[in-house]
């Protein structure tokens, strides 16, 4: 470690406020009497620190800076002098910093210190200690790498560790410079915050969100020297503010099955209005929206309005509307407004006896069928089918349908559906006045399975003879198919990831087969093989795990 940082060259001695005079300026309740003692060597050994200017020193410079003052600049020689102390009138005000330069008669710079201090007209006493400009090695550091935003108040920095001269990187602290403009870091005041020393991360939080911050890293060794790179990175807090909305203003029936909800466009901080989408939550009682559940519809971006369809005649519903950005925020308004649908000439529903069959088609898609209802005043041609589903029996919202069928139908598709899934399915007749059926006759299918086996491939090839090699693996396992249902499919070619999968395999095993038994080949030829695992919906897995073996000489 360096041992020049012992020569303490100056004494600060703030002195207080509205006293006395001074030579630079006026004295005033705003400002504070600084004395500048210079010649204070103090050392581990010294029982006393002696009173002395080093001889090589001939004058010094004192500059004193800060935010709201015009700055304070003084020279003076110390040729022959063993102390010197100069009186100063700093305004007041935060991080005034004081700066002393030490030259020789050649002009050059021998020692330099320097400190920040509040001055608020109280007493007081800083020492400014100053090191030679000669062993002031600074560490090298490429500045800060990345910066990561993480949530709306916190952006992780991250960066490669300095080195120095002297001092180890594991005692190497980081001085973290952070400003709302590029270029904009003060390097004149303290810096935002000082990492632990040997830090290659730093995490900022308590950050605003929807803000950019610019941060510049700088690196510290023992001796406090600082180097000066300018590396700025720059992120984004996440938005965490949703929209300002005043909620639903109206609804208005305009038939038995159909209410029409309009609103004034919501801003936000960062998403425009045209991008904003609206959460529309139902419910038959006052106050019974179920806002933890998904929005019973999400409008378009941008809209301000909504026509709820498929409602029951003659019923009351209650409606809240939110607002929701692009970051998924939501605001939390609880504006309700009410309309009652209107009572249709026909008031009977259809008879329907309800859906009748629910068939897998695929890992996602259902089939469903059932017998056209019948109506007092509507044709059957014309009825609708409301079909509504559940992945729990009877678990039905009947608020809303999932689906509406066009006028006639007499089996839907049910489609985007998740693989290997159980779904309980109620269809609904509604006639053209709105009137709908209640049955609840349910029927349920489960999803397909797309999902393939999971398998290592072949594990050993084996020659027994001139015709023959056995192999093996360890069983496949599924999320459907039982291990002991499980096929294998064997794919055999004499050169190595010849074997052609768009083919049929050469061999297929019996369900929950780990070896098999390859017959009928030549002597004295290296065969290649991939065996792959098949469940019983048919899903192949696509392993090339690929082992060899060579037959026997027939000559053996």
């Amino acid at each position: 470690m360096k041992y020049t940082l012992y020569i303490s060259l100056i004494v600060l001695t703030l002195m207080g406020a509205s006293c006395g005079g001074g030579s630079d300026g006026v004295l005033s309740s705003d400002s504070t009497t600084v004395v500048i003692g210079l010649g204070q060597r103090v050392t581990e050994r010294d029982a006393a620190p002696a009173q002395v200017i080093p001889s090589a020193v001939r004058y010094v410079k004192f500059y004193i800076s800060g935010s709201g003052m015009s700055p304070i600049e003084r020279t003076i020689s110390v040729t022959g002098s063993n102390t010197i102390e100069e009186v100063f009138q700093v305004p007041n005000g935060q991080n005034r910093h004081f700066t002393v330069f030490a030259y020789d008669d050649a002009d050059t710079l021998l020692y330099y210190g320097d400190t920040h201090k509040t001055l608020l007209g109280i007493p007081t006493t800083v020492t400014v200690t100053m090191v030679s400009v000669a062993e002031q090695i600074p560490p090298t550091f490429g500045g800060v790498d990345t910066a990561t935003v993480v949530s709306s108040t916190e952006i992780d920095l991250t960066w490669m560790a300095a080195t120095d001269d002297v001092t180890p990187s594991a005692n190497i602290v980081y001085l973290i410079y952070i400003s709302t403009t590029p270029g904009g870091q003060d390097y004149l005041v303290p810096p935002n915050y000082t990492t632990a020393a040997g830090a290659t991360a730093f995490k900022v939080t308590g950050l605003t969100s929807s803000t950019t911050y610019y941060f510049v890293v700088r690196a510290k060794d023992e001796a406090g020297n600082v180097e000066t790179n300018t590396v700025e990175v720059s992120a984004t807090t996440l938005d965490a503010v949703p929209p300002t909305f005043g909620g639903v203003e109206t609804a208005t029936a305009v038939s038995s099955t159909d209410i029409d909800l309009t609103w004034t466009a919501a801003t936000d901080d960062v998403t425009s209005s045209a991008n904003i989408v609206y959460l529309i939550y139902i419910s038959t009682t006052p106050g019974g929206q179920n806002f933890l559940a998904p929005a019973n519809f999400t409008t378009a971006a941008g809209a301000t309005a909504y026509t709820v369809t498929g409602l029951n005649p003659t019923t009351t519903y209650y409606f809240v509307v939110r607002a929701k950005d692009e970051a998924g925020n939501v605001e939390t308004s609880t504006v309700e407004v009410s309309a009652t649908t209107l009572t249709p000439t026909d008031a009977t529903p259809p008879t329907f006896g309800g859906v009748e069959t629910a068939t897998a088609i695929s890992s996602s898609q259902i089939d469903l069928t059932w017998t056209a209802a019948t109506d007092n005043v509507t044709s059957s041609a014309n009825i609708v089918y409301l079909i509504y589903i559940s992945t729990t029996p009877a678990g039905e919202n009947f608020l809303t349908p999932n689906y509406t069928t066009a006028a006639g139908a007499t089996s839907f598709s049910v489609t985007g559906l998740t693989t290997s899934t159980t779904y309980y399915f109620v269809v609904r007749a509604m006639d053209e006045a709105g009137n709908v059926d209640t049955n609840t006759v349910e029927v349920s299918a489960t999803t397909l399975d797309a999902i393939p086996p999971t398998f290592g491939g072949v594990e050993t090839a084996t020659a027994i003879s001139s015709s023959q090699i056995d192999l093996t693996w360890t069983a496949a396992t599924d999320n459907v198919t039982p291990s002991s249902n499980i096929v294998y499919l064997i794919y055999i070619s004499t050169t190595s990831g010849g074997q052609d999968f768009l083919l049929p395999p050469s061999y297929t095993t019996a369900a929950g087969a780990t070896t098999y038994s390859v017959t009928g080949l030549s002597s004295s030829i290296t065969y290649y093989f991939v065996v792959r695992a098949k469940d019983g919906a048919g899903n192949v897995e696509s392993n090339t795990v690929e082992v060899s073996a060579t037959t026997l000489s027939s000559r053996h």
